[in-house]
């Protein structure tokens, strides 16, 4: 019986070993997923290695970028003796390539902002200019009138028709009465 209670005491003592080593083991698992997480985590290496981020950001952006062009050197021109005039160069200087400066970045940047700005004036200005045409007048009416063929002024409708016009006061282009 002394082997049975033996035998009984070291499979429990197997069985707690194996048990403390699963443990172990996923412990261990556990701490290798969230090294292998912050490893990937760049917030965390930033957070960690601010000046070494730094760096290799600024050499990526290095590489990244293009290199300037080296401008060609000067096309050789071979002219025939007898079509060239005594003066002539055998050398043709090339074309000067023009650099923009901080006032041309400035209005390449601002432009498209400005007509933007204009379009949108303008827009709103012909919408109050049109919400302001008296009811009823048809389209091309309030410019022209409608007289013998389309464009053609009535009589007293047209530009200085004067005072005896048939058009309200308060209209566009109109005199006011000044009576």
């Amino acid at each position: 019986m002394a082997t049975a209670k033996s035998t009984t005491a070291e499979i429990t003592d197997i069985q707690r070993r194996m048990a403390q080593i699963r443990r172990e083991l996923h412990e261990n698992v556990r701490d290798a997923v969230e090294g292998a997480q912050s490893l990937t985590d760049w917030r965390s290496q930033v957070r960690h290695h601010p000046w070494l981020t730094l760096g290799a950001a600024a050499a990526l952006g290095y590489l990244i970028v293009p290199k300037r062009r080296e401008a060609p050197a000067p096309a050789i021109v071979a002219v025939a003796p007898a079509a060239a005039p005594a003066t002539s160069q055998a050398v043709q200087a090339a074309p000067k390539k023009k650099r923009w400066g901080i006032i041309g970045t400035a209005v390449g940047l601002l432009a498209p902002i400005a007509v933007r700005a204009a379009q949108n004036y303008a827009i709103q200005y012909l919408e109050k200019w049109i919400a302001a045409q008296p009811p009823g007048a048809g389209p091309g009416s309030a410019l022209f009138g409608s007289g013998p063929f389309p464009g053609a002024p009535t009589p007293g409708h047209g530009p200085g028709a004067g005072p005896r016009s048939a058009a309200p006061p308060g209209t566009p282009g109109r005199p006011r009465d000044a009576r």
